[in-house]
């Protein structure tokens, strides 16, 4: 009796100095035990806050005595009396998914206009485009979200706000699956086309092969996370019966074999290009215009360290919402790299100078017997860059095709002086 009284006294009082009657009962009850070991009383809110010890005790008490809701109206109580600083990220997904959705619209919109330009459609094309597509709800739930309260402290949200911050979680994680994987697709599908070896196609087979059946396992696995599916954004509340597997050790594995795949996706090429017969500069740049995708590794890793943190905080709509930026992010920015083939055949177009045909000559005069009757010497250098008939202008042709000639190099050498004329002309 003396305690329940000392409750309902430590409950006003709780409540008074918050201003409105919202603390749970249960949470009282904690304060209430917690201030008869500290030198605290229940009006002293400065006391109370500045209390470490009375504060972690109270806090141990209700995550038992109270359900989720309950614990989460208390945390919010006490954020309002200690006056802890409000936090809000809502604006910084949105803000990411419009830049780099806009991005990737465009440059799936180049890649569009190319492929009806030529008349010419590949599977890289496609696999691209599905990527965009799929991306799609993602980029469109991460503003649901927003509006549901994610990037604010998630004991300022209200239960329906939280419910359906979950859910649109759980929309943006189905679609990013076939959305990352296909972009890796796309980018192996080029590699087929610029590298006809047999090894070569065969080792590009096997990676599209499992980054397929990566996708379509986890793809069905995060769909049925929890059985009943609408148990997925519920089951926050700690009241459902569902069986429901361990979603963070999910995102974990999910995490890491992605990075695993962008690294050998990312190392695929390289043993082509530096097998070549270029000089050490031209390997060099070669190998870093293939290599334009560690930037998605990069942001991959970011991403899983961000994995890594949310699993293990309270504060999940706040927290997650970096998560979530990295993401979208992630996505976007591989969408567009797997479309870079087209945007370099639109740039050729439009900028036929800087990055279409070469026509270069070069004379070399020798000076020093200019006008006399000794020897002079010139050489001219013919140099001539044009896409074979009926084949794309996105792909770099590194190695000669029969019936084909890229690079065509005139020399002439006229030799003239006192002992007559001669006249030779070669081609190499």
């Amino acid at each position: 009796m003396r305690l329940a009284k000392w409750s309902a006294f430590a409950l006003a009082a709780f409540a008074a100095a918050v201003g409105a009657q919202t603390t749970p009962d249960c949470a009282a009850d904690c304060l209430a035990k917690g201030l008869k070991d500290s030198t605290c009383t229940a009006t002293d809110s400065d006391c109370i806050c500045a209390d470490a010890v009375l504060m972690e005790n109270v806090q141990a008490c209700s995550m038992v005595a109270c359900t989720v809701v309950e614990g989460l109206q208390a945390t919010n109580a006490t954020a309002t009396l200690c006056h802890w600083p409000v936090h809000d990220k809502s604006l910084v997904a949105p803000i990411a998914t419009a830049v780099t959705g806009a991005m990737a619209l465009a440059f799936v919109i180049l890649r569009v206009k190319d492929c009806i330009s030529k008349n010419e459609y590949k599977w890289a094309d496609l696999c691209a485009v599905l990527a965009f597509i799929f991306s799609l709800p993602m980029d469109i739930f991460e503003f649901f979200m927003m509006g549901s309260g994610m990037g604010k402290d998630v004991w300022t949200l209200t239960p329906t706000q939280i419910t359906n911050t979950a859910k649109y979680t759980w929309v943006t994680q189905v679609w990013y699956i076939p959305a990352i994987i296909l972009t890796k697709v796309a980018i192996v599908c080029f590699f087929m086309q610029i590298f006809p070896g047999p090894r070569f196609r065969l080792l590009c087979q096997g990676t599209i092969v499992h980054c397929f059946l990566f996708m379509i396992s986890t793809f069905i696995t995060e769909i049925l996370s929890c059985i009943p599916v609408e148990d997925v954004w519920s089951s926050w509340k700690g009241e459902s019966t569902a069986i429901c597997y361990d979603n963070s050790a999910f995102w974990w594995a999910h995490s890491a074999i992605n990075i695993a795949t962008d690294l050998w996706v990312l190392g695929l090429p390289i043993p082509m290009l530096w097998g070549l017969q270029l000089k050490l500069k031209k390997k060099i740049y070669l190998v870093v215009m293939f290599s334009v995708g560690i930037v998605i590794t990069v942001i991959s890793i970011v991403r899983f360290s961000g994995l890594l943190k949310y699993s293990t905080t309270t504060n999940i709509t706040y927290n997650n919402v970096m998560v979530a930026t990295y993401s979208v992010i992630e996505c976007n920015v591989s969408i567009m790299c797997c479309c870079m083939p087209a945007l370099l055949s639109t740039l050729r177009r439009g900028f036929p100078t800087i990055f279409g045909s070469t026509n270069r000559s070069l004379n070399y005069n020798n000076t020093p017997f200019s006008g006399s009757n000794g020897i002079q010497k010139s050489v001219t250098h013919k140099v001539t860059y044009m896409p074979r008939d009926g084949t794309s202008d996105d792909v770099v042709e590194l190695v000669d095709r029969n019936g084909h000639r890229e690079t065509e190099t005139e020399t002439e050498t006229r030799v003239e002086g006192n002992y007559g004329s001669d006249e030779r002309r070669s081609k190499w």
